[in-house]
């Protein structure tokens, strides 16, 4: 029996929503108990499904019900909320943060709640008398279900009037509507279907927009003073920063999760420069993928201008592997740019700040995605790889050589020296320099891996090519990884194996494999 987290009052039941069945399927969470504990969920061993959910499910990042995402909710989540989401669970935060009025949070790429409000404003009218708690919860709860379409970009007529065996297997109850009947089984069997409102072209898959369908934007701000970022202790993660306007005040398009605006307490020397604001770098290759090159799009078009730069010490960062930040660089093309990094009281003229190139947590822009792609591999680089490879070019990226706050995968040995035997190359990433870790997914046929930031070096490749079969890691998030692999047209997939946690799960959490000779049996199988 799985008895982790059952001693935690975090996991008590919502004292609002004791059982939300419109949000809750025993079924779906079953499936996907199955999947991650390579067992059947069991009620005589288990217990009630919606009791052990809340208990232990959603703090292992499992869903109940496809219409909400942990991981999405979680990407989006302000500051406030994320503190919540550590304290009591995404589910159960998602539950309290839907009755507060005037909140729309998304729980999923899915459905898109504003769009749906403003779509049937006599639902917004509702939700403020109390009859439904969240657009959501309308949609899914109503005595109508098959007369409203969950997001702009799918129409329940006209997904219904193009398949008569849906519409039928509707009026038979076996389906609450289309959409339900798409998510389930339409995804995958690439039914067509059609925007709400337009019954003539295809649509695109829900959550993902057209990248060219908008412009990034860029805003400018005039007299901003900007204060070093320093680990003093304040605010949830004890770090503190400062981007005021010429009044003193925080310019709140600056705001950072992991820092607390302060004030100066002395005063900025003067640059009457045009600066653009890149963001906060970190010794952590992840996270400035991801996170602080968010404007590489903006700054690349731009080498005119210097770039201003705030600096984090992360509590766990890369030392284990020197260097890569100058070799990150060099391969951007960075270091041919003024780079200023904000260690003083500054005041600038002018500072431009570019909208973020993650337009979504599963989502590039296409013009971040062209400025993050610059390393194309040498012209040998494919045939020494398939020379140096034992059999078919599959790798391995192998943890075990990372130090132990990173958080290991206990019984890692034992999988690696099963796939050696099998042929594939076990890599240790940070032994490599960042190009020849790039050339890897422009050479190899399969990489396989625990989730990590590894994978993100796919980005940066010209001509990336390698299919990606990654591990999961309860208490990381999926849409990151989603994205790289939209954005370079790869094949993913996912392997969730038996694991058991040495501590409440966080992205740092170590665990012990449960039967590593069975995921790698996995392994193999889903490379062939």
């Amino acid at each position: 029996m799985n008895t982790a987290g059952v001693n935690d009052r975090r996991a008590m039941p919502d004292p609002f929503d004791p059982h939300p069945a419109w949000l809750f399927d025993a079924g779906y969470y079953a499936a996907r108990f199955a999947r991650r504990h390579a067992q059947a969920f069991d009620p005589s061993t288990h217990g009630d499904a919606y009791a052990h959910f809340l208990k232990f499910g959603q703090f292992e990042g499992l869903s109940g019900h496809p219409l909400f995402d942990p991981d999405v909710y979680q990407a989006l989540a302000t500051y406030d909320i994320a503190c919540r989401i550590a304290q009591d669970g995404p589910f159960t935060t998602f539950l309290r943060h839907s009755r507060v009025p005037g909140f729309t949070p998304i729980a999923s790429t899915m459905f898109d709640p504003a769009w749906y409000l403003k779509r049937y404003p006599s639902v917004a009218q509702a939700i403020m008398q109390g009859v439904w708690t969240c657009p959501l919860h309308h949609y899914l709860a109503n005595d109508s279900p098959t007369a409203f379409d969950p997001s702009p970009n799918f129409s329940e007529r006209g997904y219904l009037l193009e398949h008569a065996d849906v519409a039928q297997a509707v009026d038979a109850k076996q389906f609450r509507n289309g959409y339900a009947h798409f998510l389930a089984h339409g995804r995958d069997e690439q039914r067509r279907y059609v925007p709400a409102g337009d019954g003539g072209s295809p649509g695109v898959i829900p959550g993902i927009p057209a990248l060219r369908a908008y412009p990034l934007a860029t805003s400018s701000h005039a007299d901003v003073t900007l204060l070093p970022s320093r680990r003093d202790g304040a605010g949830r993660y004890g770090y503190s920063f400062g981007v005021l306007d010429r009044s003193g005040a925080p310019i709140a398009d600056f705001a950072h999760p992991w820092f607390t605006m302060r004030q100066p307490s002395e005063t900025p020397s003067r640059d009457h420069r045009i600066f653009i604001y890149g963001g906060v770098l970190m010794d952590h290759f992840g996270h400035v993928i991801r996170d602080s090159l968010a404007s590489l799009w903006f700054i690349r078009e731009r080498p005119d201008l210097p770039v201003l730069w705030h600096w984090i010490d992360l509590p766990v960062p890369h030392r284990a592997w020197p260097g890569w930040l100058e070799q990150l660089w060099r391969l951007l093309g960075l270091d041919q740019m003024e780079h200023v990094f904000v260690s003083a009281p500054l005041s600038v003229a002018r500072i431009i700040l570019p909208q973020s190139g993650l337009v979504a947590p599963d989502l590039l822009h296409e013009r971040q995605v062209d400025a993050l792609a610059t390393h194309q591999p040498p012209d040998n680089a494919r045939d020494n790889a398939r020379a140096n490879a034992r059999s078919n070019n599959r790798v391995w990226l192998s943890r075990r050589g990372l130090p132990a706050q990173f958080g290991r995968l206990e019984g890692e040995d034992r999988l690696e020296a099963a796939l050696a035997s099998r042929g594939w190359d076990i890599l240790r990433p940070e032994t490599l320099t960042v190009a020849a870790q790039v050339d890897r997914f422009a050479t190899a046929d399969v990489i396989a891996g625990c989730m990590g930031s590894a994978f993100h070096a796919a980005l940066l490749s010209t001509s990336p090519r390698a299919r990606l079969l990654l591990v999961e890691r309860p208490g990381i998030g999926k849409p990151f990884y989603n994205a790289v692999a939209r954005a370079r047209n790869l094949q993913q997939s996912f392997i969730a194996p038996a694991l058991r946690p040495y501590s409440n799960v966080t992205a740092w959490t170590s665990f012990t494999l449960v039967d590593p000779l069975s995921l790698a049996d996995e392994i193999c199988a889903q490379a062939n």
